[in-house]
């Protein structure tokens, strides 16, 4: 019983995530990186590249457009439900040929989508900040919530209505650079130029290959900036000390972790939002950043 009891230990140690060799779960991040990407290169990567992973917002507009809606935070897109055709399915396409059929968002959703209020300051895709309480509201609403809306005590909105809206194709970054994508066109009266926002369903984005251990990094995101920079955001204790971001480049990954240093006691204060912003040797091209504690890849926006 004691052999059998020893044996089934050993196979559990070997087949558990982290546990296949007789050592030690890596303690340096030269150590977590080079496993990270020995697992990554043996089956998740090829995953991760045949999915659709945007590296921008997928709400598009001009400057001119942006700029228009930033002056005037209390707009409210009003819409209907437009009589156009809705097709279940759509194909993004990339410059060299590959294509990928998606699942695509009616264009109701997608009104609802581009009226959204963003939270906080306007991020890197210059997508403005919105008035919270100036969601976008379809017509049909009952007389009485618009109107709170419109007649509040805050600052009023200020109703905008969508006057078309047609199904078009637009090109975006992806992680396997650009693409052409289909997107719903949103034409708005008062404003100088469309809204076009991306239809590609959740269901098509959100899919993450496996990783090492925990189901998800750290917290935080990236987003890729201009030349050889990337900016990381994560959460980090507030009590603790920051001392920089371990970084290992190679040429078909970059691997990350924080460096903080706890508190010596317990930490009652809250999470404090930090972003440091990384210089690789080459720009980030198509290449995923990992997580060194997960093996994970790390979602693309701001945090």
């Amino acid at each position: 019983m004691m052999i059998r009891y020893l044996a089934a230990l050993v196979l559990l140690a070997f087949l558990l995530p982290g546990a296949r060799s007789p050592g030690a779960e890596p303690v340096t991040f030269d150590g977590r990186a080079e496993r990270v990407l020995m697992t990554w290169r043996d089956g998740p990567a090829a995953e991760w590249r045949a999915g659709f992973r945007p590296r921008q917002d997928l709400t598009i507009m001009s400057p001119e457009t942006a700029a228009a809606l930033r002056a005037d935070p209390g707009l409210m897109l009003v819409h209907g439900r437009p009589a156009v055709p809705e097709p279940s399915t759509g194909t993004v396409r990339w410059a060299d040929g590959r294509t990928l059929e998606v699942p695509l968002t009616p264009a109701e959703d997608a009104q609802y989508r581009a009226g959204a209020a963003a939270d906080g300051p306007a991020g890197a895709s210059g997508i403005p900040a919105r008035n919270p309480r100036c969601q976008a509201v379809p017509i049909g609403e009952q007389p009485a919530a618009p109107r709170d809306r419109l007649e509040g005590d805050d600052p009023p909105c200020k109703p905008a209505k969508i006057t078309r809206v047609i199904l078009e194709r637009v090109t975006i970054r992806t992680h396997r650079g650009p693409a052409e994508v289909p997107a719903w066109r949103l034409d708005v009266r008062g404003l100088p130029g469309p809204i076009h926002q991306v239809a590609v369903a959740d269901a098509a984005i959100d899919r993450s290959p496996g990783g090492l251990g925990p189901t998800t990094p750290f917290d935080g995101t990236f987003e890729q900036g201009p030349g050889d920079a990337v900016t990381l955001y994560f959460i980090r204790a507030r009590c603790g000390r920051m001392l920089g971001v371990n970084v290992r480049e190679e040429a078909d990954a970059v691997v990350v972790a924080p460096r903080v240093l706890g508190p010596e006691g317990p930490c009652p204060e809250l999470g404090l939002l930090d972003r440091r912003t990384l210089t690789l040797r080459t720009p980030l091209g198509d290449r995923p950043v990992l997580d060194a504690r997960t093996g994970r890849p790390i979602a693309y926006g701001r945090l």
